[in-house]
C-alpha cells in the first residue's frame, strides 16, 4: 500500500480557490450551527421528547459527523494545498465515513417505520415506538454498520496497488480506492454485493412497505383535511428521503455510466452529499415540523430571558 495518497478533485479550481473554500466554509458554518441548533432543542425540550424528534436529533448528529468528516480536508486543500493523505488517515477516513453513511440509510428507514406505525396504527404509536424499542433500534442499526464495514479498511489495506496513488476526489473515496488494485477482486466483489444486500436492500424494503402502507390509508380517507393533516404527518421525512436517494444515486450514476466523468462531476456529489444535505436536512424540518418551530421560539424566549436578567 501506498505511503501516502493525492487526493486531486478539486485541482480544476484554479483562480478561485480562496472564493470557493469561503462559500464552502460559510456552508459548512451553516450546517453545523443548524444541526447543533436542532441537537440541542430536542435535548433541552422536554416536550419534543417524541420517536420522531429523537431520530430528528439523531440525523443532525449524523449530518455533523458526515460534514465533518470530509469538507475540514477539503478546506485544508483550498486553503493550503494539502492534498495529500496518509494511508492510515485514508483508511479511517474510508471506514468512519461509510458507517456514517450506513448509519443514515438505517436511519431513514426506522423513520419510514415510524411515520407509518404514526399514520396507518396511531392508536398504537406510542405502544409500539416506546423508549426501549428507540433504544433497541438504534444500537441495533449502530452495531450493524460499523460491524459489517469493518472490511473496508481491512480489505484496502491487504491488497497490492499496481496504479499511481491518485484519488479523483478531496477524499478517500473507497471505489475510486478499488480501481487502483490489481489482482483477484473477487473477495471485495462479494463484499460489497453483501453490502448492497443488507444495507440498501433491507433499508429500502422497508421504506418501500412503510411508504405504500401509508398512501393505501391516506388513500382510503374520506376528507381531504384528514389526507392532507396524514401526508403533512410525513412529508418533511419523505422530501429528505427524495434527496438522500438522488444524493446516493448520482455518485453510482456517474460509475456505472461515466466512469471517466470530468472532475467538477465528481466535486457536485461531494458538495450534495457531504455539505449540501447536512445543511437543508435541519432546515426542512426546522420549517416543515411546528413542533421544532415552537421548541425554537421558546429555547429562544429563554435565552432571551436571561440575558434581560
Amino acid at each position: 500500500m501506498p505511503s501516502e495518497f493525492v487526493l486531486v478533485g478539486l485541482s480544476w479550481i484554479d483562480g478561485q480557490k480562496q472564493l470557493v473554500a469561503f462559500i464552502f466554509m460559510l456552508m459548512y458554518l451553516i450546517a453545523v450551527l443548524a444541526n447543533c441548533s436542532i441537537i440541542t432543542l430536542v435535548k433541552t425540550d422536554r416536550k419534543l421528547q417524541e420517536p420522531m424528534h429523537i431520530f430528528i436529533c439523531f440525523l443532525a448528529l449524523i449530518d455533523l459527523s458526515v460534514c465533518s468528516t470530509v469538507i475540514p480536508k477539503a478546506l485544508a486543500i483550498l486553503w493550503f494545498g494539502s492534498n495529500t493523505i496518509n494511508s492510515n488517515s485514508c483508511l479511517v477516513q474510508m471506514y468512519v465515513l461509510y458507517a456514517i453513511l450506513g448509519i443514515q440509510s438505517s436511519l431513514f428507514a426506522l423513520m419510514s417505520f415510524d411515520r407509518y406505525v404514526a399514520v396507518c396504527h396511531p392508536l398504537r404509536h406510542s405502544i409500539i415506538m416506546k423508549s426501549s424499542f428507540i433504544v433497541k433500534s438504534v444500537v441495533f442499526i449502530i452495531s450493524r454498520s460499523t460491524l459489517l464495514l469493518i472490511p473496508i479498511p481491512a480489505l484496502a489495506a491487504q491488497m497490492t496497488y499496481c496504479k499511481a496513488n491518485v484519488i479523483p476526489h478531496s477524499y478517500c473515496e473507497y471505489i475510486e480506492v478499488i480501481k487502483l488494485w490489481c489482482g483477484d477482486l473477487t473477495p471485495t466483489v462479494v463484499y460489497m454485493i453483501i453490502l448492497l444486500c443488507v444495507f440498501p436492500g433491507g433499508d429500502n424494503a422497508l421504506v418501500i412497505f412503510s411508504y405504500v402502507n401509508i398512501m393505501y390509508v391516506i388513500h382510503m380517507l374520506r376528507s381531504s383535511q384528514a389526507r392532507w393533516k396524514s401526508f403533512s404527518t410525513c412529508s418533511s421525512h419523505a422530501i429528505l428521503l427524495s434527496l438522500f436517494y438522488i444524493a446516493s444515486a448520482f455518485p453510482l450514476f456517474l460509475f456505472l455510466y461515466h466512469p471517466d466523468s470530468p472532475l467538477y462531476l465528481k466535486t457536485i456529489t461531494e458538495i450534495l452529499s457531504f455539505l449540501l444535505l447536512p445543511m437543508i436536512n435541519p432546515i426542512v424540518y426546522g420549517v416543515k415540523t411546528k413542533e421544532i418551530q415552537d421548541g425554537l421560539k421558546r429555547l429562544y424566549l429563554r435565552k432571551f430571558r436571561n440575558k434581560a436578567r
